[in-house]
């Protein structure tokens, strides 16, 4: 048993500390996502709008980085009764790698997201007149995955899947294609 726990914690530690093609350091960048929201309530298909998001982080090793995100909504999409406009989210993450080779890394992503939106719904539903309309602060724990690509040595470009919010009413969650650039 000792030798297991040994032999795990130095590869643990020898993942930390290796070397690699992604270059450990702060690093910015932008990506476009296309934001889709589900309710549970309205029984509508999912809505989807388009956004901007800017991130910024830190990268500790190639298999480790912090990374802050803040983002905007662009549009608002409506079906059947319901409807969706995102003003801004913004959120904290640790984001864990795996270089493969010296241009691929995939990843896992999780933190912490509050998404900023106006929910809104008119209609009748089950002959029942409705009439909603608030804006909302939905916060929740976050999770995805990605990949990360190097074009050059300070330039990257990445794909991603996120799921910002996911409660017992309510989704929202995201794909996103980006470009970063490290320092």
């Amino acid at each position: 048993m000792k030798v297991i726990m040994r032999n795990a914690l130095v590869l643990s530690c020898s993942l930390i500390a290796a070397p690699g093609a992604f270059a450990a350091g702060p690093y910015i960048g932008g990506n476009y996502s296309q934001i889709q929201y589900d309710n549970e309530e309205f029984d509508t298909d999912t809505l989807k709008i388009d956004s901007a998001t800017v991130n910024a982080g830190f990268e500790f090793t190639d298999f480790l980085a912090l990374e802050a995100r803040g983002g905007l909504g662009f549009d608002e999409d409506s079906q059947g009764i319901a409807d969706f406009e995102m003003d801004h989210l913004y959120g904290g993450y640790v984001k864990l790698g795996a270089p493969i080779g010296e241009t691929i890394r995939p990843y896992v992503i999780g933190g912490y997201t509050k998404v900023k939106g106006k929910v809104s719904a008119n209609g009748t539903v089950a002959g029942v007149d409705y009439s909603y309309s608030d804006t909302e602060t939905f916060e929740d724990e976050s999770y995805g995955a990605g990949l990360d690509f190097n074009i050059t040595d300070t330039v990257g470009a990445n794909l991603e899947y996120m799921r910002y919010v996911d409660t017992d009413e309510e989704e929202i969650s995201g794909i996103s294609v980006g470009l970063r650039s490290a320092f």
